[in-house]
């Protein structure tokens, strides 16, 4: 599946969700979307803008290698996804893994 539908998809889920949390992580709220990205509320810290850019990137990280998907966020930091790999990685489990290997 094309990259650009799961984010859609992801986005989708999220903003009718309002949260994402993966296991016992921190959770991310749903603040806002743009033409470019989608901020969330983080537990212990100010809000953060996610670059679809990134997203797209972990996405296309897990269609590469499905193992990704049952590792944590620090993972992302290979596919060169610092700061905002926590939030990233809790909205990219919002799907299945069969979405990624696809």
């Amino acid at each position: 599946m094309d990259s650009k539908i799961i984010l859609g998809r992801l986005l989708q889920k999220f903003i009718d969700l309002q949260v994402s949390q993966f296991a016992d992580y921190n959770e991310f709220g749903f603040v806002s979307l743009s033409v470019s990205s989608v901020t969330v509320s983080r537990e212990n810290g100010d809000d953060t803008p996610l670059p679809f850019k990134k997203i797209i990137t972990a996405i296309e990280g897990y269609q590469r290698n499905n193992e990704l998907y049952d590792l944590g966020p620090a993972a992302l930091r290979d596919l060169g996804i610092t700061h905002i790999n926590s939030p990233i990685h809790s909205i990219l489990h919002l799907l299945s893994k069969e979405v990624y290997s696809g």
